[in-house]
């Protein structure tokens, strides 16, 4: 029989892989795998025993995960752009199904909403604009700022912490950070995550109670504003191909976990 530690551990694993993949959720994976509300209680005591086992296991994952990516994205730019640009463009199935859809709801201020949605794009198309997602460096600010942001996807089922690297423009630094273990990169991401675990874990969790689908109108709009860093200069044949791999193989995933769900 596995020890505690080493399931938590295990568990931690898919986690950490999770978040190297832009469109692939950690907390929807933290779902999956139950320990999603253990999570939560955990960060909010900074319950170390729960915590550093399951951590180890995270950082193990991501360390995979960045290997591979690092060296695919090296030799193939252009058709790992396109499928990540399909991870992330399916992954808006998720917030817009926790938001209720699109449709105008009873007793809702839509139009709050959807200026949400639309100040959303504009912020993600300013901040991927400036820096796309596949540039070999960044700055240590906008490393700090990418797992500061990032740490919330632990907590929101749904949104994808590679998405939001891609966001930051800070995906293939950071990516090539953990699969070189770059020390001083690797410091300032793990500060922004270690920062917004603390902050996020109770004030994301009272957000999502009293501003659920507003929030999730604003992350659609991140989302789809962050397709502009991973879009493919000149796709040809190989990039819509892969797009349409990474679309189908998230919507299937989400579609999975709904299904679990319902």
């Amino acid at each position: 029989m596995l020890s505690d530690k080493s399931k938590l551990f295990l568990q931690g694993f898919p986690l950490g892989l999770a978040n190297t993949l832009p469109g692939i959720s950690g907390g929807t994976v933290a779902i999956i795998l139950y320990i999603y509300e253990p999570l939560l209680r955990a960060l909010k005591k900074v319950n170390l025993k729960f915590l550093l086992p399951l951590g180890l296991g995270a950082a193990a994952g991501a360390l995979l995960g960045a290997l591979v990516i690092d060296r695919i994205i090296e030799f193939y730019p252009g058709p790992v752009m396109a499928l990540l640009a399909g991870m992330i463009l399916a992954s808006l199935r998720v917030t817009l199904k926790e938001a209720g859809g699109l449709e105008p709801q009873k007793e809702s201020k839509d139009l709050a909403n959807y200026i949400l949605l639309v100040l959303g794009l504009l912020l993600a198309l300013l901040i991927s604009g400036e820096a796309t997602s596949v540039a070999a460096s960044a700055s240590h600010l906008r490393i700090f700022l990418g797992g500061l942001l990032g740490s919330a996807t632990m907590i929101l089922p749904g949104i994808s912490g590679g998405t939001v690297l891609v966001i930051m423009g800070a995906y293939r630094p950071v990516i090539s950070a953990i699969a070189t273990i770059d020390l001083v990169p690797l410091f300032f991401f793990g500060l922004g995550l270690v920062t917004g675990l603390i902050i996020f874990a109770w004030l994301l969790s009272w957000l999502l109670q009293s501003y659920r689908r507003s929030i999730m109108y604003f992350l659609s709009g991140l989302i789809l504003g962050s397709l502009r860093g991973v879009t493919p200069p000149a796709p040809g044949a190989p990039e819509i191909t892969f797009f349409l791999l990474g679309f189908l193989f998230v919507w299937l995933i989400t579609w999975q976990t709904a299904r679990k769900s319902t």
